[in-house]
């Protein structure tokens, strides 16, 4: 039993590993709402199950069935399975049952959309810290979560799957000290044919998710060198700068 990260949505962007447990599979279960079904084209699996109409019991109960047939299996994940993968209730399932499994990190969206918008997440003179979070409808709060205390840092703010709640967002992050004129970032659909950033406003966001016609599939982000430009430089090849492999160049 194999948990894979199947990445952003480029079957470029699959792993070595990813691939080779993809393509030599016998049964795969796939969140199809997310993961393109080019991420396994080239898989000589028999059996291909989309999740999207299925609850976890469901799923379980098919990894259960395809084990007891001695068949290998592989649930695909969109990104990283430990980013909003909700594994943790199929673990807890694989643990009960006796059926081993192993977990394949994949590429998140987070990183994907980084490198399409051609910036460092972690740069001197504005941040040195991402946050991964999302601002909750229907799910569970936490109030020492909540997006006006984590943006409060002005750190680099990746915020997950809030595209339908974009006014909150924008409420929360200028209640926590953003101007509605800072830079924000619509990253939708990161590494798809269809993929687009969307730069805009903090105050614009609502508009421009709605212009775009997007409510699902997208990153919004905001804070360190997303927001605000530096141009202050790393010390990690700076010539001036002593480490364990480099003497510094400065003269004496």
């Amino acid at each position: 039993m194999h948990i894979v990260g199947a990445g952003p949505g480029d079957p470029e962007l699959l792993t070595v590993k990813a691939k080779r447990i993809i393509d030599s599979t016998d049964v795969i279960i796939y969140a199809d709402s997310l993961v393109s079904p080019e991420t396994f084209r080239e898989s000589r699996a028999k059996v291909v199950i989309k999740t999207s109409n299925l609850h976890i019991e469901q799923i379980n109960g098919l990894v259960k069935k395809y084990s007891d047939e001695g068949l290998d299996i592989t649930r695909l994940h969109s990104g990283d399975p430990a980013i909003y993968g909700a594994i943790n209730d199929e673990i807890e399932f694989f643990n009960k049952n006796g059926i081993k499994y192993e977990i394949i990190p994949g590429i998140s969206s987070v990183f994907a959309a980084a490198a399409s918008m051609g910036i460092e997440l972690t740069s001197p003179g504005t941040t040195q810290s991402v946050i991964l979070t999302r601002v909750p409808r229907r799910t569970e709060h936490f109030e020492n979560e909540s997006l006006e205390l984590l943006a409060s840092h002005k750190t680099a703010l990746a915020i997950f799957l809030s595209a339908s709640n974009a006014k909150a967002v924008s409420d929360k992050l200028i209640r926590a000290g953003y101007s509605g004129d800072d830079r924000a970032v619509i990253a939708y659909r990161v590494s798809w044919p269809d993929e687009k950033i969307i730069d805009t406003t903090i105050g614009n966001l609502e508009h421009a998710l709605f212009e775009n016609r997007i409510n699902r599939q997208a990153l919004i982000m905001v804070g360190g060198n997303i927001s605000y430009d530096s141009d202050k430089k790393s010390y990690l090849y700076n010539p001036e700068f002593t480490h364990l492999f480099r003497k510094s160049s400065k003269k004496s």
